[in-house]
């Protein structure tokens, strides 16, 4: 929701809100979820005043791919690699399969994700989406950049994984990156990441954005190790409205 800078401090957005609220409660909605920037914190305040209260912050960070020197970190990738670990594009592992064995590959790296999406720290509950979507999102909306979505192998097990989406024209957006729980602490998400970014830098991207929730401390100290930059966080808001 909106007003214009001319007129607000005039009711508009509140009376906006109340009709909005009124209709949520009609249709029994327990709650009612909004989000402002942390760049704005009049809005936030307003909110606040509003009986809306913060539930979580998603944060949004960016690295410029001009600056990023894959050499500072081309030993933990080796080490990786060392260790048996395979680092393929999603455009590779594709490259020559049919249909069944491409479904295959699919419905493994799917089966992969769960268990790593269960366990991301998200701000708010944040089910996993189901196969038929997440299929149609990677594989069928041609907004995957194949040759930037990196999955480590171990063998043939999915150890771990980065999924790259198009952002504009010259960016790449990070839409999953997870490592299997057996795998953990062993380097495989900054050597995914590593790999991902080099590639995205060879094939002339200017920059990947992603987006972590706040809890996910791992995960952005990997990021900030990289050379990602963050922007102000997106608050997370809720008021209840069945008492």
């Amino acid at each position: 929701m909106s007003v214009g800078r001319a007129d607000r401090s005039k009711g508009i957005g509140s009376s906006l809100l109340a009709v909005i609220i009124d209709e949520a409660i009609r249709r029994k909605a327990p709650r009612f979820l909004a989000g402002a920037s942390e760049a704005h914190p009049d809005a936030l305040a307003w909110a606040g005043k509003r009986g809306f209260r913060e539930i979580g912050r998603r944060i949004e960070s960016y690295v410029e791919l001009a600056s990023f020197d894959p050499d500072r970190f081309r030993a933990r990738v080796d080490d990786v690699r060392g260790s048996g670990i395979a680092l393929k594009t999603i455009d590779e592992i594709l490259d020559g399969r049919d249909g069944e064995t491409r479904e295959g590959f699919i419905r493994a790296l799917y089966d992969a994700e769960t268990p790593m999406w269960e366990d991301v720290p998200w701000a708010t509950p944040t089910p996993h989406w189901p196969y038929d979507r997440f299929r149609q999102m990677g594989f069928e909306s041609g907004q995957m950049i194949a040759d930037v979505s990196v999955v480590a192998y171990d063998g043939d097990t999915i150890a771990g994984f980065t999924m790259t989406g198009k952002r504009q024209s010259q960016d790449g957006y990070t839409w999953m990156t997870g490592v299997g729980r057996s795998y953990r602490g062993r380097g495989l998400a900054t050597a995914i990441k590593v790999e991902a970014l080099s590639r995205a830098k060879a094939k002339g991207l200017r920059a990947l954005l992603t987006t972590n929730d706040e809890p996910n401390k791992a995960m952005r100290e990997i990021n900030a190790k990289l050379g990602y930059r963050t922007l102000p966080a997106h608050v997370q808001l809720e008021k209840p409205l069945l008492h």
